[in-house]
C-alpha cells in the first residue's frame, strides 16, 4: 500500500504550506527484516503546495510531472487546474520546468528502429493513434521490469509522453479495446508472418528448425480459458496454458497459441506444429516440453511423423513411468563426485540411462538438485520429527533427496549436464506472460474475454522480442535487464515551448550502455524531425 511520506513540512499560522517536500512510498513485504516489512521510495513528489489534513492527498510541484495532484488511497495522480481552491490566493508562480525520464524508453525506441521492428508495426498500424498506442504500451512492457507501475503512469512521466501526442494518456490504464483489437486472429498472422519475414531478409536460416516450448499460467484469477489442469506430478490448479514456438539458434518466439490447462495431448502438439507452419512458414523439428505433455501416446508416436525430429521432457510422477524405479537403479551413484555437475550455483547429481519405455528405445537422464534437496529435506527433518523419526531408513534416504529430484526423458544422446541447460536454457518466457493476469486484475468482470487476454498475449510476444533482443545486445555490458534500464531511467530531457527536447549530459554508465547498444545519445531532438524517422508521421514530400 502506498502513502505519502512528508519531510520537514512548516505551515503559515493560517495553515498554508510553507516549506516541505514529499514522497510516494511503498510499503513491501521483506522477510530479511523485522516485521516482515520495509518501506521503499517509489517516486519524489517534490515541493508540498498543499496537504489534505490526513496527508492522504495533497498538490505537488514534482521535477518529474510539475504541478499535480497525488491520491494515495486511489494511488492516482491528476492534474491541477488553476482555479483549484486549495492554490487559491497564493501568488501565481511561473510554469515549472519539467524535467521528463528519457534514457529508457530513448533505448527502447532506437533499437525497435534499428531492428526492423518499428517499421514492421508501422505496416500494420497505419493509424497514427493505434501505432503510437502499440509504441506506449511495448516500451512500458519491456521497460517496467515487474514493477507494478501502469501504463499510463509510465508514459506520463517519459519522453514517451511526447512520443504519443494522439493517445489520451488515461486510456492507456486498462486498454480494453487495443487489447481486443489485438485479439483478433488476423492480427496474430500479420504481426507473426511480417516479423518472421523480417528476420529472414537478415537470415534466411530463420525458423528452419523451431521447438516447442508449453509452459503454464497459473491465474489467481478465473479467466474464460482456465480450467483445472495437474501438471503430472500430484498437484493441481486452475490455469492456462502457453506453447510457444520458438527459433532453435536465436531462441526469439515465432508462433504461440493459447489453451485450457486441462488440454495436454498429441493433437495440441499437432495443432501448433500445423499452425506455425500454414501461417508463418516455420518449421518445427523440436519438442521441449513439461511432464504433462511425457504420455505413453508422446513416447510410442514421436518417431512416426518425420517432423518429429526430438524431444525432451520430463518424466511424471504417475503409473507407467519408473519415476521412482530409476531413484533405486541409482542406488549409491547417488554420492559419487563423477556424477555431480555444477549449473547456476547448483550442485545436480546426472545420471543417464538407455532403455525402453513403451516399446520405444528413450534416454532417461536422473538429476537430483543437491543444494535444494538438502534445503528443503533438512526443513522437513526440522517441522516434522516425530513423522521422520518413524520413517524406515529406506524412506528416510528417499526424503533427503526426493524435493530435489527429477527425471528427464529424451529421444537425444547426450550427456546429463548438456540435457539439463538444453531443458532449464530455453527461455524463460512465461514470466513475461505471467503478467497478462495484472492487466487482467483492472478489468471489470464482464471485460474478462479470449480475445483481451489473446491480445495482451500477443503484445507481451512482441515486447519479448524486444527485450530479448536488447538482452542478447547488452550482454556484454554485465549488467541485469533490471539494472539496464534503471541507470538508463537515470538520463532526464526537458521539452521547450518550441517543440526542441533537451536532452541532460549523460553520465558515464548511461553512455556505456548506450555505445553498447550502438545508440548516439543526442544533446537535443527536434520532435517533428523525429517523429519523423521513427515513422510516426508520413515523410513530407518535396514541394517544386
Amino acid at each position: 500500500m502506498a502513502f505519502i511520506k512528508v519531510q520537514k513540512l512548516v505551515l503559515s499560522e493560517d495553515g498554508n504550506v510553507v516549506s516541505g517536500s514529499a514522497a510516494v512510498v511503498d510499503t513491501v513485504y521483506d522477510s530479511s527484516v523485522k516485521g516482515r516489512s520495509r518501506h521503499r521510495v517509489r517516486e519524489r513528489l517534490g515541493k508540498v503546495i498543499s496537504i489534505s489534513d490526513d496527508r492522504k492527498c495533497g498538490i505537488f510541484l514534482s521535477p518529474t510531472r510539475g504541478l499535480v495532484e497525488y491520491d494515495s488511497e486511489k494511488d492516482l495522480f491528476a492534474e491541477v487546474g488553476r482555479d483549484d481552491r486549495r492554490i487559491a490566493g497564493l501568488e501565481l508562480f511561473p510554469e515549472p520546468e519539467t524535467h521528463t525520464v528519457f534514457g529508457d524508453s530513448y533505448l527502447i525506441l532506437s533499437f525497435m528502429e534499428k531492428t526492423g521492428i518499428t517499421a514492421l508495426l508501422r505496416s500494420v498500424f497505419t493509424k497514427d493513434e493505434d501505432f503510437q498506442r502499440v509504441l506506449a504500451h511495448i516500451c512500458h512492457t519491456v521497460a517496467k521490469d515487474g514493477s507494478h507501475i501502469s501504463c499510463d503512469d509510465f508514459v506520463s512521466r517519459s519522453f514517451l509522453s511526447y512520443v504519443v501526442p494522439d493517445v489520451p494518456l488515461h486510456s492507456l490504464y486498462s486498454d480494453t479495446k487495443y487489447f481486443s483489437d489485438l485479439g483478433r486472429d488476423s492480427m496474430k498472422v500479420s504481426l507473426m508472418k511480417g516479423y518472421v519475414e523480417m528476420e529472414r531478409s537478415g537470415n534466411k536460416d530463420f525458423g528452419s528448425g523451431c521447438y516447442v516450448d508449453s509452459t503454464p499460467l497459473p491465474n489467481d484469477i478465473d479467466i474464460p480459458i482456465s480450467a483445472l489442469c495437474s501438471h503430472g506430478t500430484g498437484g493441481c490448479e486452475m490455469q492456462a496454458r502457453l506453447a510457444v514456438c520458438l527459433d532453435s539458434a536465436s531462441g526469439l518466439p515465432v508462433w504461440y497459441s493459447l489453451f485450457s490447462g486441462n488440454i495436454q495431448d498429441m493433437s495440441t502438439l499437432m495443432d501448433e506444429i500445423d499452425d506455425a507452419e500454414t501461417s508463418v512458414g516455420v518449421s518445427i523439428d523440436d519438442l521441449v516440453l513439461d511432464a504433462g505433455y511425457i504420455t505413453r501416446e508422446l513416447i510410442t508416436a514421436y518417431n512416426a511423423d518425420d517432423r518429429f525430429v526430438s524431444f525432451t521432457g520430463r518424466m511424471p510422477a504417475r503409473k507407467g513411468f519408473p519415476f521412482r524405479t530409476l531413484y533405486h537403479r541409482c542406488g549409491g551413484s547417488i554420492h559419487q563426485a563423477k556424477y555431480f555437475f555444477d549449473r547456476n550455483g547448483h550442485t545436480y547429481f546426472g545420471r543417464r540411462f538407455e532403455d525402453v519405455l513403451f516399446g520405444k528405445r528413450v534416454y532417461l537422464y536422473v538429476y537430483i538438485d543437491r543444494d535444494r534437496a538438502l534445503s528443503l529435506g533438512r526443513s522437513y527433518r526440522q517441522n516434522n520429527r516425530d513423522e521422520y523419526e518413524a520413517l524406515s531408513d529406506k524412506e528416510k534416504n528417499w526424503m533427503e533427496v526426493k524435493n530435489g529430484y527429477f527425471v528427464l526423458v529424451s529421444n537425444i544422446d547426450s550427456t546429463p549436464a548438456e540435457t539439463l541447460e538444453r531443458y532449464f536454457g530455453r527461455m524463460d518466457i512465461e514470466s513475461f506472460f505471467k503478467t497478462s493476469k495484472e492487466y487482467l486484475s483492472l478489468l471489470p468482470l464482464s471485460k474478462w474475454t479470449r480475445e483481451t487476454i489473446e491480445g495482451k498475449l500477443l503484445n507481451d510476444i512482441i515486447s519479448t522480442i524486444v527485450y530479448l533482443k536488447i538482452r542478447k545486445a547488452l550482454s556484454g555490458t554485465g549488467l541485469s535487464m533490471s539494472k539496464l534500464f534503471g541507470r538508463a531511467s537515470s538520463l532526464m530531457c526537458t521539452r521547450k515551448k518550441d517543440g526542441t527536447v533537451i536532452v541532460e549530459e549523460a553520465n558515464r554508465q548511461v553512455k556505456e550502455i548506450f555505445k553498447a547498444a550502438g545508440i548516439r545519445i543526442p544533446s537535443s531532438l527536434d520532435l517533428e524531425e523525429f517523429e519523423e524517422s521513427f515513422l510516426l508521421k508520413p515523410k513530407k514530400k518535396n514541394m517544386k
